[in-house]
């Protein structure tokens, strides 16, 4: 009997190529090109971002106030040439201390802060007027930062004269009366308002003192 042999070299099992991926020039190519796409990305769309961070008021404030950082909070905006430099950048110095700083003009919230609109205290020539004001001539829920207009004329009750007039416009309520009011039982309310000095004339104080005041809200 003739013995069978399979011939030499069958039946090893045939090398394997092992592959090694992070050794792979194209690979390692296409990584590189895609990381560099996305950090030129990114640089040209902060390049591309021209806005500048201001100043602008967190919460509605008043004239006369004294301005707090609690009152500032940033924003990023994107001004016109000519209007960047009225407005306060959150990497200016401010022209004094805080503390030393009022509000001069209203502004409502999220309105960017106007370098017109902090002036020091010693310079804001504004007074504090007191109005006494009878219950129903006033809106009820009157609050502080209102605008109002006040106008005086004949009340209730008191002879027929001259219609009502109008003696001051837009002014600012600084506080409204109404919680002590409330409290009192009382049938007036004193309502502060605030007033540049300019227009407290004494013929516009001797009227809202003698007649009977009219409070007509017309902004807040």
């Amino acid at each position: 009997m003739t013995n069978w042999r399979r011939p030499r070299g069958q039946g090893r099992a045939a090398p394997r190529l092992r592959l090694r991926p992070w050794r792979d020039p194209r690979l390692v190519l296409g990584v590189l090109l895609v990381l560099g796409a996305t950090v030129l990305g990114a640089r040209l769309a902060a390049a591309g971002d021209d806005r500048v961070e201001y100043w602008s008021v967190r919460a509605d404030v008043v004239p006369g106030d004294t301005i707090t950082q609690d009152d500032l909070r940033p924003a990023r905006v994107r001004l016109t040439r000519e209007a960047a430099d009225d407005y306060v950048r959150t990497t200016e110095q401010f022209s004094a201390p805080l503390d030393d700083l009022v509000w001069a003009q209203p502004l409502t919230q999220g309105s960017l802060v106007a370098k017109t609109s902090l002036v020091p205290r010693s310079s804001a020539a504004r007074g504090q007027l007191p109005l006494n004001v009878a219950l129903g001539a006033a809106p009820a829920d009157l609050a502080r930062g209102d605008l109002v207009d006040v106008w005086v004329g004949p009340g209730p009750g008191d002879e027929p004269g001259p219609d009502a007039v109008r003696v001051l416009g837009a002014v600012r309520v600084l506080h409204s009366g109404n919680d002590v009011g409330a409290q009192s039982g009382s049938l007036a309310q004193t309502v502060l308002v605030d007033v540049d000095d300019s227009r407290l004339a004494p013929d516009v104080i001797s009227t809202v003192s003698a007649g009977h005041v009219t409070l007509v809200r017309v902004g807040s």
